[in-house]
């Protein structure tokens, strides 16, 4: 489906000013490669709301353009969402706007989610943001599913340099139902990490090429 949508080595205090910006330039090289090893993943309040806010970030060597793509790549989302059961676009509005009909597979005895969000991308010089909101009055409800109707993340894309990228994760929802906060939040740190540990391993051996957009 087409979409538009980091060891600090020794340096001695005797060193002619080229040798000293070669060991600086090893340094932050060896630092973004590290960086890239690691996801930080912290919940925050969220307005007065009992379900917290997590958010997630990330580093990769892959080029912006790659992880968007990753990113907008519908039909591979299940491949690192593992509550996700199903997705589909339902209109596209323009060649950054679409609605999007996403089915959560729950646990058990928890009946199945229903999200009906508006997707929005937003492209700057360096930066690339993706909205994820409510659009629920945009479809009729279906029995089947509980709807979901609060609910909000963004993705941001951000080149720090030429060889490094930032991927920034935040989402909220309200789980709806009889689900109590402090299991929800509880198991949000290590489900989103283990998420974006899959996400991480398909953007690395990603490519352009895959994607004829």
């Amino acid at each position: 489906m087409n979409s538009y949508f980091k060891i600090l080595p020794t340096c001695f205090l005797l060193v002619s000013l080229q040798l000293l910006s070669g060991c600086v330039i090893v340094h932050q090289e060896q630092q973004e490669s590290q960086s890239t090893l690691n996801i930080d993943v912290t919940l925050n309040q969220y307005k007065q709301s009992s379900f917290k806010q997590v958010e997630a970030t990330f580093f990769t060597h892959q080029s912006s353009a790659l992880v968007f793509r990753v990113l907008s790549d519908i039909d591979k989302t299940s491949q690192w969402l593992q509550r996700v059961d199903s997705l589909k676009v339902l209109a596209v509005y323009n060649n950054h706007q679409y609605l999007l009909r996403t089915i959560i597979n729950s646990p058990w005895p928890f009946q199945n989610r229903e999200l009906i969000t508006c997707v929005d991308t937003l492209f700057a010089e360096n930066i690339t943001t993706i909205k994820i909101f409510s659009c629920t009055d945009r479809v009729p409800l279906d029995d089947r599913y509980v709807r979901l109707s609060h609910v909000e993340s963004r993705w941001t894309i951000k080149k720090i340099t030429a060889s490094l990228v930032e991927v920034n994760y935040k989402a909220w929802l309200d789980p709806a139902g009889i689900v109590p906060a402090f299991i929800f939040n509880s198991e949000l740190i290590e489900s989103t990490e283990v998420d974006l540990k899959k996400l991480q391993t398909l953007i690395e051996h990603a490519s352009l090429a895959q994607y004829p957009y």
